[in-house]
């Protein structure tokens, strides 16, 4: 378990609290702010180099809020070398439109998933 480190998104910290205590392990220290112009920032607090990250997040209204500061997150842990970047999410956004049942519609599941799986695999670049 020194090889793991477990996050929060801001309306997971209850939650992710919870695993961590079933676990054994302290929680990952993690700054989250909205800026005036309501822009997310997210600051990893700790070194999590070569380490795998998992990141909790819920579901809680405002969605597409949620996916933002999750994918924000996620990208704080890639650029701060993280082996692996796992997600946890107790509810899958956007899970009903998991099939084209209509003409002219999106598959909703299928792109989260694609959204996520590539903020999580890109290679990170100092620029």
């Amino acid at each position: 378990m020194n090889n793991i480190k477990i996050f929060a998104c801001p309306t997971a910290e209850e939650f992710t609290q919870e695993i961590c205590d079933s676990l054994g392990i302290e929680m990952g220290k993690i700054h989250h702010q909205k800026f005036a112009n309501n822009n997310n920032f997210v600051q990893i607090l700790e070194t999590v180099r070569q380490k795998d990250v998992y990141i909790v997040q819920t579901t809680q209204p405002p969605v597409n809020e949620r996916i933002m500061e999750l994918l924000i997150t996620i990208d704080a842990a890639k650029r701060a070398s993280a082996k692996n970047v796992n997600v946890v999410l107790p509810y899958y956004l956007y899970s009903r439109s998991d099939k084209k049942d209509q003409p002219r519609i999106p598959i909703t599941a299928k792109l989260m998933a694609q959204i996520l799986e590539a903020a999580r695999s890109y290679k990170s670049y100092n620029m």
